[in-house]
């Protein structure tokens, strides 16, 4: 647990250096970079004896982490006309997901309880996979994956300082890490804890229950999209707390339901957590993607790479703090009520979006 959450913290000491060095250089050489460290640090994962060797090894896997996701969301926003933007970002959010799917089932098959050599195998196929994504991007050509060369009438240079005096991608952001935070951040962290210890349903109902989430966005992803086509981004974006907000109902009346029944509902949970994720995917980043001038979209992204890290801090240790001290009840209440608290940050983006049209 301590590891992860060092990992989280890695995670946001790196974004603002990659997210320079990616307008410095290009997205194509930060994200090769990434790809070989990533690599690197995977394998060393199979080769850990000593908790300092831990340490290392997850600080590179970490800073890797934030070479590859914002270089890879640049290069999608800047090979893609801008009206096919939010599909790209829905069909790469589904393949993400049916890639975890499958490195889930993938990972059950190799490992063997008390088998040490099992997991090094697992974390030698997780190294090599990371390589076969090195050669594709490899492949990339075209002006786009390199640095940007600005146009005459454009800046120079950039910096963190022009990215804060976007007001709207200020409140974008916020809004999302707030989001995030009693979103994934608690979920993951909290849903296996409370389906176990408070529920005492068995540690295989975690694999439907997420299971349910993940084949739902594989699924469903295209009809989603289809839907939000007919609604504006920022009638999206409000949507998203709401939804998720109603899938924590559906934790909330778990424990008084029968035991099947329970496990019941937190499928259902997340199965409507994933049609907020489905919204989320395809409306934040590239609502984030408009807002960022071309001179700062690797720093933009980067900013918007902290929904996930500083969730991952804030999320499990709200988690943890209540579930410590038995407030199964009201931990769910505050998730409930903290899915609402993005909804006036998103208003106040709209408005700041619009007057600065």
């Amino acid at each position: 647990g301590l590891l992860l959450a060092y990992g989280s913290i890695v995670s946001i000491l790196a974004s603002t250096p990659m997210g320079a060095l990616v307008d410095r250089i290009g997205p194509k050489k930060v994200m090769i970079g990434g790809l070989l460290l990533n690599s690197a640090a995977a394998f060393s994962l199979s080769q850990v004896h000593t908790h300092f060797q831990a340490i290392i090894t997850i600080t590179f896997l970490n800073i890797a982490g934030q070479a590859i996701w914002p270089s890879q969301s640049v290069i999608l926003t800047r090979v893609t006309p801008e009206r096919d933007r939010p599909k790209i970002f829905g069909f790469n959010f589904m393949l993400l997901n049916l890639g975890l799917g499958m490195g889930g089932l993938l990972s059950s098959l190799i490992i063997q309880r008390g088998d040490l050599l099992s997991f090094q195998i697992m974390y030698w196929v997780d190294a090599s996979t990371f390589l076969l994504y090195l050669l594709i991007v490899l492949s990339l050509r075209g002006e786009n994956v390199n640095r940007y060369i600005p146009k005459a009438n454009e800046p120079k240079t950039g910096s963190y300082k022009d990215l804060f005096e976007i007001k709207p991608l200020m409140l974008l952001g916020i809004a999302g890490i707030i989001l995030f935070t009693f979103g994934y951040g608690t979920i993951q962290a909290g849903i296996p804890v409370f389906a176990t210890q408070f529920l005492g349903l068995s540690p295989k109902w975690l694999g439907i229950i997420f299971g349910v989430n993940t084949i739902s966005i594989v699924l469903f992803q295209p009809l989603v999209m289809r839907i939000l086509e007919k609604f504006s981004k920022y009638v999206a974006l409000i949507s998203i707390g709401l939804v998720w907000a109603l899938s924590w109902i559906f934790v909330g009346v778990a424990p008084y339901l029968p035991l099947i029944a329970s496990g019941i509902a937190l499928s259902l949970s997340q199965f409507v957590f994933a049609i907020g994720e489905m919204i989320q995917a395809p409306t934040i980043p590239t609502l984030a993607n408009e807002l960022a001038p071309e001179h700062i979209r690797g720093r933009a992204n980067a900013w918007m790479s902290l929904q996930w890290s500083v969730s991952g801090v804030l999320g499990p240790a709200i988690t943890g703090l209540m579930l410590g001290a038995d407030l199964a009840t009201a931990w769910v209440v505050v998730m409930f009520i903290g899915c609402f608290l993005s909804i006036p940050l998103f208003l106040a983006m709209k408005r700041a979006a619009t007057q600065a049209q």
